[in-house]
């Protein structure tokens, strides 16, 4: 008989001398079980937060019971190093000095909401840098390890030291080098003292019960992404910290969760959502965006934020996809093209182009051929293969789109865009009908998805897809209608598919 716990394997000695001589001769391995491990942490998380202890009972407090969060305004008057480093950036726009005085005020935590392209990274960077005026410490962390990368790239650009816990090969390679496994310190007295020497800590969320931080406490956790990390994972690394900020956008993308029953039971609400719906005074938002030219934001910010966003800049405001080159014979290619309409949705009812079938899932051959078009005609005008990218629901019209464009450019599903963006964004919405089947899908019914899809073009934003079929999903009526508003609906037909293809 075999006992296990977390640490060791051993099995009770009822066996004959024989027996036991036997399994030593044998060949063991023991696999790690990630999957299972995660859910172990989780669980631990969850009995932590209970565990009879000032620090968690407060935590608790917060968290389970909702108990409104502190915030110390007096200070924002006084001669704090910390005000006067913000007061001497010259770059920080009103939301994002409003933002850092939010987490320096903050007794207990604070809310940073970071709408797409409004300088959240940048914000952050100055966020550490002003609580290390002060001489905190401080925990980074998020669910991924290329989030907490990026921040930690940027500070080391600062020259911000930090530590980096987690496997080296799982680091970016610019940061790999802060890694304690692959420093100069060699003893376990080194490693604590460069421990204790250093303020900044990176680790995700899920390695945040590594041994170097047993018996470590930081002043403040910064938690990057919250919006999209499921409560019982992002408790760990605030169990760590006095206070804590977390930093993201719950109009976006929200925590994956498999399970339609384990969603139904809340595990889809992240923590960063729980507290600002109920203390939307805990919330500082960056409004101000620097991604998408003022078109493509009109989309997002009607739809979904309330009209709450704005440019950073008329330069922002104003900014053209542009060309070389000669322009396209083909009326509806040059449309479509054409540098002054920033959104062009391209209606596929009069061709039609009616999705097809794949095991589970569906893809659409004729609108992989029409986007095939218009990728070879954006290059062949001078668009740079990585500044054009393509968004599809479906793993299926993935496949399909790589095999017509000889994978020129870069095809992806909508959730593996979110927090990235390009120049030329062109979307396949894939699904077409003659009925209104289309309307059960619960990837285009999801509004955090269809935001992401909006948000990643800078400066040309082209959708391909039924209009027909897509209005029988109330959001995506309304999106069409607003494309239709701005001038930006073309009908194409079956005369300009035969005509793409010999342009």
């Amino acid at each position: 008989m075999y006992k296990r716990n977390n640490k060791s394997l051993s099995h009770n000695d009822s066996n004959s001398l024989s027996e036991q001589e036997d399994l030593t001769r044998e060949i063991w391995r023991i696999d790690k079980d990630e999957f299972s491990s995660s859910f172990g942490i989780m669980r631990l998380n969850i009995v932590q937060l209970f565990a009879q202890n000032p620090q968690n009972s407060h935590l608790r407090k917060l968290i389970v019971d909702l108990e409104a969060p502190r915030f110390d305004s007096g200070g924002l008057f006084s001669q704090d190093p910390a005000l006067s480093y913000i007061r001497s950036l010259p770059n920080l726009n009103n939301d994002q000095q409003r933002s850092l005085h939010k987490i320096l005020g903050a007794k207990d935590y604070a809310l940073i909401l970071g709408m797409p392209g409004t300088g959240k990274t940048y914000t952050m960077v100055h966020a550490v840098k002003s609580l290390l005026i002060r001489g905190e410490s401080i925990l980074l962390t998020s669910y991924t390890n290329s989030a907490i990368d990026t921040l930690l790239m940027k500070l080391k650009t600062e020259g911000v030291d930090f530590i980096r816990i987690g496997r080296p090969e799982a680091v970016h390679p610019d940061v790999r080098a802060h890694c304690l496994s692959t420093t100069e310190a060699q003893s376990v007295d080194a490693i604590k003292a460069r421990m204790e020497q250093v303020q900044v800590v990176g680790v995700t969320c899920l390695g945040m019960y590594h041994p170097l931080l047993a018996h470590k406490k930081f002043d403040t956790c910064i938690m990057d992404e919250a919006g999209q990390i499921t409560l019982p994972v992002s408790l760990g690394p605030l169990m760590l910290a006095t206070k804590f900020v977390l930093v993201g956008d719950h109009y976006q993308l929200p925590p994956l969760v498999q399970s339609s029953e384990a969603r139904e039971n809340g595990m889809g609400i992240s923590l960063f959502w729980r507290l600002s719906e109920a203390h939307s005074q805990a919330i500082s938002a960056l409004r101000c965006q620097y991604r998408m030219s003022s078109g493509i934001m009109e989309l997002s910010n009607s739809l979904i934020y309330g009209n709450r966003l704005c440019c950073g800049s008329l330069e922002i405001a104003n900014a053209k996809l542009k060309f070389s080159g000669r322009e396209p014979m083909q009326l509806k290619l040059k449309e479509i093209l054409n540098p002054d309409r920033a959104v062009i949705f391209a209606n596929t009812d009069q061709i039609p182009a009616l999705e097809a079938k794949e095991h589970r899932t569906v893809n659409n051959p004729t609108e992989a051929h029409i986007i095939s078009w218009i990728i070879k005609e954006l290059l062949r005008r001078g668009v740079a293969q990585d500044a054009i990218g393509i968004i599809t629901p479906y793993n299926a019209q993935v496949n399909i789109i790589q095999q017509y464009t000889d994978c020129l450019v870069e095809v992806h599903t909508i959730d593996k865009y979110q927090g990235r963006d390009k120049e030329c964004i062109i979307v396949s919405f894939v699904r077409s009908t003659a009925n209104s089947r289309a309307s059960g899908s619960s990837l285009l019914g999801d509004w955090h998805r269809i935001n992401v899809l909006l948000t990643r073009a800078k400066k040309k934003l082209i959708m391909v897809g039924s209009r027909g079929t897509l209005s029988t999903i109330p959001l995506l009526r309304l999106l069409v209608d607003k494309v239709a508003e701005i001038g930006g609906l073309l009908d194409l037909t079956n005369k300009d598919a035969h005509s793409f293809s010999r342009t």
